[in-house]
């Protein structure tokens, strides 16, 4: 393949992870059983040109009408979104699994309360459209509308019984995972949203404006073409879906593309990297308020499916394996209601690890050239793995914090022979509680740091932090830059630097993350505990 055939903005390495599959099925038909096509339902993309204009205008009645319903209704609008707050996973392998759920009964139920029997939720591909669609600036589609409650005050009042009444009715097992969230009553919850903060007033209700819709540069980055194909590039479940843990309120680790694009666009829309920081509720736990949440999220869905039909066709798992696949199938969602308020009885994460019974496919969209059009043979070689030689630990603003790594050169090639990607897994411990939320990674040569950013690493919403958390990032484009300078030795280190980041103006911390150490006392200092280079 020549090099003026690769699109531009893409390196060859980066083009690797679609043109693998490309080249192997050239000439085949597309009629194989790992394609799309065939479902009741199609997710269209709201950004591509003939977009049905009719999703939205369903999709604006079932607001309306679920802002309409009863606190006391499951499928009020506020409802749905503490359905969210109270039980969603981040950092974890369950977060794909629940969020397809948590969206599929939300689908269900604006099918019944638009009146539109063929109602299929939207998805956003922020890949082709780095900025918030000119349309969910519209009407109900944007939290600042004035349907929407005006402040906390007000939604405190209207819901404080609906939230007692969660406790009231729970069952002993909805109790335990309510505890495990570190939600014993009410108090707990209604604490978290103030003082965290979750909620915020109508007229901050979304950072991007219609006057400033785009993207910062950094989150542009996380969600561009070469990123999205390096997060599809991994060929195990683990890798791909984010760290395994024991339960799915525990937050241990994150993959490439719930770490970055997924977490930055959140964090990106609800303005917390703006000058100055603006509020917003993408930011955090309550962020299904904001209409767009359920766009981004369908595009992460999409993304998973890509990633699934992309290893059936190289003969590759598309679930975690041997034991793993049993504990991860059998963790229990036990807060979901169907498209008439009542409790869902599929609660196992298993029930949902194909799309299945929700009966929907995608309108194809970035990250689809992965997929072979026919049965393909996967790559030979093993994944690699090489340890880092950590050098500084203590993460401080100016400091050389990482560590180096000599990789061999098959691991660096840039042809066809070496891997389709590179990725390095750095983890990293800090409070329990508050901490720094982003971070940069930069890579060099051996003789110190590049002068790009490879990657940030970004936290969303607030959880408690049980253990150390490892964040997988792409290495690939770092290196190609590196090689493009010709800095790129054989057999030379590499780099690895972390430092705290964050919007201007800010310490590093997480504008809506404010439960801090008691006053006096000193935050301690986030430390790396490990990295490790994997090739793909």
């Amino acid at each position: 393949m020549s090099e003026t055939s690769i699109p531009s903005g893409m390196s060859r390495r980066d083009f690797t992870a679609a043109a693998v599959a490309a080249t192997a099925a050239a000439g085949l038909s597309s009629g194989a059983a790992w394609a799309q096509g065939g479902a009741r339902y199609r997710r269209h993309s709201i950004s591509e040109p003939g977009f049905p204009r009719r999703v939205l205008d369903s999709y604006k009645k079932a607001i309306r009408a679920m802002l309409a319903l009863p606190p006391s209704d499951p499928r009020n609008w506020y409802r749905h979104a503490l359905v969210h707050t109270i039980d969603c996973p981040h950092g974890n392998w369950w977060f794909l699994v629940w969020h397809r759920a948590y969206l599929g009964w939300f689908e269900q139920a604006c099918r019944e309360l638009s009146g539109d029997p063929d109602f299929a939720l939207p998805y956003w591909d922020w890949t082709r459209e780095p900025r918030v669609p000119k349309d969910m600036f519209d009407d109900v589609l944007t939290p600042t509308d004035p349907a929407y409650i005006a402040t906390f005050a007000d939604f405190r009042k209207a819901f404080d019984g609906a939230v007692a009444d969660l406790w009231k009715t729970a069952s002993p097992e909805q109790v335990n995972a309510l505890l495990v969230r570190g939600l014993r009553f009410p108090a707990d919850l209604w604490f978290d949203i103030e003082n965290n903060p979750m909620f915020f007033d109508r007229a901050a209700a979304r950072g991007l404006t219609p006057q400033a819709p785009d993207f910062d540069a950094a989150t542009a980055r996380t969600v561009s073409l070469p990123t999205v194909l390096n997060a599809l590039a991994p060929r195990d479940f683990i890798t791909f879906g984010s760290a395994r843990t024991l339960f799915h309120s525990g937050m241990t680790g994150f993959g490439v593309l719930e770490g970055q694009p997924h977490n930055r666009v959140h964090n990106c829309v609800g303005g917390f990297y703006m000058s100055p920081p603006r509020t917003g509720f993408m930011q955090d736990n309550l962020s299904p308020v904001d209409p767009v949440f359920f766009l981004h999220h369908a595009n992460i869905d999409r993304l998973w499916d890509v990633w699934t039909r992309k290893q059936r066709g190289f003969g590759l798992p598309t679930l975690p394996t041997g034991g793993d696949l049993t504990d991860w199938s059998r963790e229990r969602f036990l807060f979901f209601t169907d498209a008439k308020g009542a409790p869902v009885t599929r609660v196992a994460a298993g029930d949902y690890a194909e799309i299945g019974p929700f009966d929907y496919d995608y309108q194809p969209g970035s990250g689809e050239e992965v997929v072979p059009r026919a049965a393909a043979t996967a790559p030979s070689a093993a994944v690699q793995s090489f340890d880092a030689r950590v050098t500084e630990r203590s993460i401080t603003a100016g400091g050389r914090a990482g560590g180096t790594v000599t990789l061999p050169a098959q691991a660096l090639a840039a042809g066809a022979g070496g891997p389709a990607a590179l990725f390095a897994t750095i983890t990293i411990a800090q409070p329990p509680i508050g901490g720094t939320h982003d971070f940069r990674v930069l890579i060099g040569d051996g003789g110190g740091p590049s002068d790009d950013t490879a990657v940030t690493l970004s936290i969303f919403g607030r959880h408690i932090m049980h253990s150390p958390v490892s964040f997988t990032v792409p290495l690939s484009p770092a290196v190609d830059s590196l090689r493009a300078a010709n800095r790129l030795a054989a057999d030379a280190p590499l780099t690895i630097r972390v430092e705290p980041a964050g919007p201007a103006g800010s310490a590093g911390g997480h504008a809506g993350m404010r439960m801090s150490p008691r006053p006096g006392a000193a935050e301690p200092t986030p430390e790396i505990v490990s990295i490790t280079v994997q090739a793909h």
